[in-house]
Formats: structure tokens, sequence, C-alpha cells
């Protein structure tokens, strides 16, 4: 009897595996193969950012080398204005602060201070070529822009 009794157990748990194998197989297919995309995406990602740290090492050498240096432009990169340059080009324009600061494109409180500023005066590049620019005119035409602008 008990000879009947294990071997109708050892049926029921081959059974019981093969019923749990048949549900479990088909979500378990697709684990596996994503598990191999997920693993075939991490070896490429490893080497891509090897790539990417050799490239960059390179580049650093590169640039190390050979430092950039920027275009010089043609006269406003080597222009040194300073407080008397501003002042003296709004006189000969003949404009108050308020209508330079217009032509130049800044406030009238820049006008004021860089026309009361020690030294040589450090400004932005759009500025710089817009003073350069304002250089080159005279007067009326800078009246006639400036009255363009409003």
């Amino acid at each position: 009897m008990s000879n009947l009794v294990s071997c109708l157990k050892s049926e029921i748990v081959r059974l019981a595996r093969k019923e749990a194998k048949a549900a479990v197989d088909p979500v378990r297919k697709p684990s596996i193969a994503a598990r191999k995309t997920l693993a075939d995406v991490k070896r490429r990602m490893a080497a891509l950012e090897t790539e990417l740290r050799r490239v960059n090492g390179v580049l650093s050498k590169m640039q190390a080398a050979q430092p950039c240096q920027p275009e010089p432009a043609a006269s406003d990169a080597r222009m040194r204005i300073t407080s008397r340059n501003v002042r003296g080009l709004r006189n000969r324009l003949d404009l108050a602060p308020a209508a330079f600061a217009k032509l130049l494109g800044v406030t009238p409180k820049w006008v004021y201070l860089y026309e009361n500023k020690e030294g040589p005066l450090k400004m932005r590049a759009p500025t710089l070529k817009a003073f350069v620019a304002a250089s080159a005119l005279k007067a009326g035409e800078a009246k006639r822009r400036i009255s363009a602008m409003k």
C-alpha cells in the first residue's frame, strides 16, 4: 500500500511540475530574450563609453598641443578703448547719453559708467562691434540711425 501511495505522490509531483512549467514557459522565453538583449546593450554601451573616453583623450591632447586662438578681428580686437574714447565719440557725434546708448544698444547708465571709468575698458563683443561701427559714423548719419530706431 505504501508503494502505491508513493507512486501516486511521485506522479502527482511530476504532473504538477509539468503544469507549472507549461504555465511559466510563455513568460520565460521573452524574459530570457530580454535579458540577452539587455546584456548586449550593456556590452555595446560599455564599448561606446570606452571609445568616447579614448576620443576625448585624443581630442584633449590635440587641443593641448595646438591651443585654439580666436581669429583676430580687423581693428576692434586691437583697439584700446578708454573712457576718454567713449566721451570723445559721444561728443563728436553730438549725442546725449541716452541717444548714444540707443545707438550702441546699451543703457544710459552704461554710458555714464564707461565715461567715468579709469583705464582701458572691457566691452562685450556686441557692444565693441557697435562702438567700432559708431566710430566710423558722422554726426548726421548717427542721428538718422537713432531716429530710424524709434
